[in-house]
């Protein structure tokens, strides 16, 4: 038993290290598991009965180039809607690439496709919402410049608006797959983006409130867009923040597990932690920021305390698992040093154990979430899973610890954190685009 203050803190964050990942992926294997028996079957996308509602397609661009081409052309002529029935506008937001080019040779083949061009780069958030004054549509989808949905997207999202209950759904948001698999780094996202994501949101999706919508491809009921004030141009991360603005709001925010669209992933470390980095300061912006608002109405907003819950404790879990890394070296260290063999080789098989049932739970929800996406296709894919483990939990964690202080400062000196930064696009998009030059998408 400890007897002193330091082996008191010492066992707790033992515990706490221990605990929480392997009692967290246990908890979203039960509660995915719960939606997937007793709801997924009943959220199949339908065919509509009430007509087709025209929507406004919103296509960020900064600096895309390489695949801005490829995603119009897409979005104009492989999608099963009526053409009349929806409309493409194209954001350019100062753009110093070939970007604005490209889309005025577009505009010529396509006369109704719109462009708003922003002269200074604001993000993705303000271009958002200026070109919401511009919309026609009552529905708009986000649609990333890297990004094309399964041809069949604006038909089945549109059902889970018209369904009974619908008038309550603020947006709903796809399952994200990846487009490109040239690299270890891309490929070992696979197992990410084909299973642990969707396992994730099926879980939330199980107590009713999602923590983030996939910018890269969301259906928004404008209606909901602007009862929140639109999207939060402050916000690193606009898709977190509207996402936690509309469920505070009273809107319903549905995932969509069957609806599925493909993405440009990172291809390399830097620009994997480059991402990671981003997505980490957003979550960490918008639980400073509005946290505290929904923890005040615990019961108006009890379906975002476990959202609230989960990440708070994700985030002390990254610090203190640096914190641990940092006196676990230390230590080793010293016992190296002072020759004392036995409490040197305690350590290193205690965290071996620890790590092994990490992996056993980690393989488990890989497993599980192939299943459920795809049948268990995907599981060819756990080939890759020890250095998604071992690496990509790393670097997650690794982000939150970078971003958590610059990211409290945006917030307490109301800095604006939305600006874009040009993205670096894997060299196979390179060559689709080539292959669009002339003709349709193959």
């Amino acid at each position: 038993m400890p007897t002193t203050d330091t082996d008191w803190f010492v066992q707790l964050l033992i515990f706490v290290l221990v605990a929480y990942p392997i009692v967290g992926g246990l908890a979203f294997l039960v509660s995915s598991f719960y939606y997937h028996v007793f709801s997924e079957r009943a959220d199949l996308p339908r065919y509509l009965q009430q007509g087709e509602p025209f929507v406004t397609i919103f296509v960020p661009a900064h600096n895309e180039e390489d695949s801005i081409e490829s995603t119009v052309l897409y979005l104009e002529r492989q999608l099963n809607y009526p053409a009349d029935r929806y409309e493409i506008i194209v954001i350019d937001d100062a753009s110093t690439d070939r970007t604005a080019e490209i889309l005025v040779g577009l505009q010529d083949e396509y006369p109704h496709l719109r462009v708003i061009t922003i002269v200074q780069n604001r993000g993705k958030a303000h271009g958002f919402n200026v070109a919401l004054a511009y919309a026609k549509g009552d529905f708009i989808l986000s649609n990333d410049a890297d990004t094309k949905p399964n041809p069949d997207a604006l038909w089945q999202y549109l059902s889970y608006f018209e369904r009974e209950g619908g008038h309550n759904v603020g947006a709903v948001t796809g399952n994200m797959l990846a487009a490109n698999r040239t690299t270890l780094t891309a490929e070992a996202q696979q197992n990410e983006l084909n299973s642990i994501i969707g396992l994730i949101k099926r879980s939330q999706m199980s107590y009713g409130a999602l923590f983030a919508f996939s910018g890269a491809n969301t259906l928004y009921r404008k209606q909901a867009v602007l009862d929140v004030g639109g999207w939060h141009a402050e916000q690193p991360t606009e898709d977190i923040a509207i996402a936690w603005d509309m469920q505070a709001a009273g809107w319903r925010a549905l995932f969509a597990p069957h609806i599925r669209f493909f993405l440009d992933v990172p291809e390399q470390l830097r620009a994997l932690v480059k991402q990671r980095r981003r997505w980490s300061s957003g979550g960490i912006f918008v639980l400073v920021s509005k946290g505290p608002n929904l923890v005040r109405h615990p019961i108006r907003n009890f379906r975002m305390m476990p959202v609230v819950l989960d990440y708070s404790l994700s985030i002390v879990w990254s610090l203190l698992y640096w914190v641990s890394m940092f006196l676990f070296v230390v230590t080793q260290v010293y016992f190296a040093a002072t020759q004392n063999w036995e409490r040197f080789w305690h350590d290193w098989y205690m965290v071996g154990i620890f790590v092994a049932i990490q992996m056993v739970v980690g393989l488990a929800q890989l497993s599980v979430a192939s299943y459920y996406n795809d049948g268990g296709r995907t599981l060819k894919y756990m080939v890759f899973a020890p250095w998604y483990m071992l690496v990509y939990w790393m670097v997650n964690t690794w982000t939150v610890v970078l971003e958590f202080i610059p990211t409290i400062g945006k917030v307490w000196a109301r800095r604006d954190g939305g600006s874009w930064k040009s993205p670096e696009r894997s060299d196979s998009l390179q060559g689709i685009r080539e292959g669009y030059q002339g003709q349709g998408p193959t």
